[in-house]
């Protein structure tokens, strides 16, 4: 206490409120972190935490206050919003906890609404994956090409320059999110995406260079006239356009083709290890559990096959058996144990 009296300089004041902690946030931790992760915290500081909290002492924050805080959104706001609200209030109460603000973070004990069950990722029947791409208009028909095909992100696709465009593979290194260039996503997204044999995808480029002002090696492959990275609603809005004709799902979304690539390729019998590098991601299991589904009619044949495989070995076990039972005679046959009747012998 008495070095605290005589140096208060070293010591965080018992004043210290949540804004001057966010303001201390956005100075010094901030910086590091990923542009998307960072513009969610500006938008959830700025529209409700700072106006509800923001003068109060990081010392008087209570449980119960916070617990009654959070459940006035709910229902107004869908549990995920209360929760990406809450994980960023939690986060700098604990940077507040590590710089000696507060002895412990009132955040955690709060409870939350329960998750809603999320919607099963679409996968769509392979004829109808072209269908989808044919009806596109460009750009957004080579960026879903580059996504069901080469397995890319949105943000890694919108963040692409000519440069990352080589004779027989794409190298992956960067990504986009709301205007802001960012590293990718893990290390294992900075990759190489090979190109199909039949060529496909190189040509769908080949179509975007043609069509392209811009082609300096530092100017991206989907760019406005400006020479900025597209936005993807956009593309989204073409694309549940086109999904609407063919009638499907209005669920279909960027993420379904990442779903459709993975799902492909364990169906044409790649490796696990093949579709998780080319996926980019650091973790198989996300590969084979999250993003590899299977078709309805995948399903219906192995159904079908093990049926016939069943049929087939109880038909081999019936011929086999009858196969094992002695061959059939005619009345007339004697067993060689029983005594004959002497020959007659004919007379001369």
């Amino acid at each position: 206490m008495n070095a605290r009296n005589n140096e208060p300089g070293l010591y965080p004041s018992d004043d210290e409120t949540l804004a001057s902690l966010i303001a201390k946030c956005r100075e010094k931790t901030w910086p590091h972190l990923k542009n998307s992760t960072r513009q969610h915290y500006e938008f959830l500081t700025d529209k409700y935490l700072l106006p509800n909290w923001g003068t109060m002492k990081l010392r008087k924050m209570s449980i119960i206050e916070l617990q009654d805080f959070f459940n006035s959104f709910h229902p107004r706001l869908s549990p995920k919003s209360i929760r990406l609200m809450h994980a960023c209030l939690r986060v700098h109460l604990n940077q507040a906890k590590v710089w000696g603000m507060v002895e412990k973070n009132p955040a955690i004990g709060v409870k939350l609404p329960r998750r809603k069950q999320r919607k099963p990722t679409i996968l769509l029947p392979l004829a109808t994956i072209g269908k989808l791409i044919e009806l596109l208009p460009e750009p957004t028909k080579t960026v879903v090409t580059l996504i069901v095909f080469g397995s890319l992100r949105i943000g890694e696709v919108l963040a692409l320059r000519w440069r990352y465009i080589h004779a027989d593979r794409i190298t992956v290194e960067e990504r986009v999110y709301e205007g802001e260039f960012d590293d990718v996503k893990t290390d294992a997204g900075e990759r190489e995406v090979p190109f199909d044999k039949r060529g496909l995808m190189k040509s769908a480029l080949i179509g975007r260079w043609k069509a392209s002002k811009r082609r300096q090696p530092d100017d991206l492959v989907f760019s406005t006239r400006k020479g900025d990275a597209l936005g993807r609603r956009n593309l989204l809005r073409h694309i549940k356009i086109a999904a609407k004709k063919l009638g499907l799902s209005k669920a279909v979304d960027f993420r379904s083709f990442r779903t459709m690539h993975s799902s492909l390729m364990l169906r044409e019998g790649a490796r696990p290890e093949v579709v998780r590098d080319n996926m980019g991601h650091a973790n198989i299991d996300v590969t084979q559990n999250v993003y590899g589904k299977s078709w309805w009619e995948e399903r219906v044949d192995a159904v079908t096959r093990a049926v016939e495989a069943v049929s087939a070995a109880a038909q081999n076990a019936e011929k086999e058996a009858k196969q094992d039972q002695p061959e059939s005679f005619s009345n007339e046959w004697v067993p060689l144990w029983v005594p004959q009747p002497e020959a007659k012998i004919a007379s001369c």
